[in-house]
């Protein structure tokens, strides 16, 4: 028996026992016509199918045609949905790029560096080192040749000195001491 010959069997088998794969389909699928749609797909794909070896079980066969039909038309809803739910949130403004917004925080970095600008240099470089450029307080202590018990204590005295200065200037956020830090 040919390839050709093979699906054709299977397409004239599946024609024959439809209403019994369409309600075991229906199970899968949750809708009846869920299953018709898998089964008219699986009708298409036997009309191009080369099925090599002969075919012991014909419903398992068109079954398991089936429900990967319907595995793969569930793929393609998930995939469209998710590119749904990106359209929506690229048409989702940006509030961080409110023009007041980002003339407030240049103002903030500019007080900022006119706090830091009161620091003696070495606890200037420190708190630099660890908050901006994120180093473990082990690394900094190496970078500086001075001991981790220095460094604890002269970070801990620049962030306490900026965010006292930052509150006397009115700052409502001076709270937030966050940075890119590894500890």
């Amino acid at each position: 028996m040919s390839d050709t010959s093979r699906a054709q069997a299977l397409r004239k088998l599946l024609v024959s026992r439809y209403a019994y794969l369409a309600k075991r389909l229906e199970r899968v699928t949750g809708s009846k016509d869920g299953a018709a749609d898998a089964l008219h797909e699986t009708w298409l794909r036997l009309e191009s199918a080369n099925i090599a070896t002969p075919v012991a079980n014909g419903d398992a066969y068109l079954l398991g045609m089936a429900n990967n039909v319907v595995i793969d038309q569930h793929r393609r809803e998930r995939r469209h949905e998710h590119d749904e739910d990106a359209e929506l949130l690229l048409d989702v403004p940006d509030e961080l790029a409110d023009p007041e917004r980002i003339v407030a925080a240049r103002r903030k970095v500019e007080s900022l560096k006119d706090i830091m600008r009161g620091l003696t240099p070495r606890r200037r470089a420190i708190l630099i080192a660890a908050r901006v450029e994120g180093l473990l307080n082990r690394e900094i202590a190496e970078q500086f040749g001075i001991s981790l018990r220095l460094v604890e204590s002269e970070l801990s005295a620049a962030m306490k000195y900026c965010l006292k200065r930052m509150q006397e200037t009115g700052d409502p956020y001076a709270g937030s001491t966050a940075g890119p830090r590894k500890f």
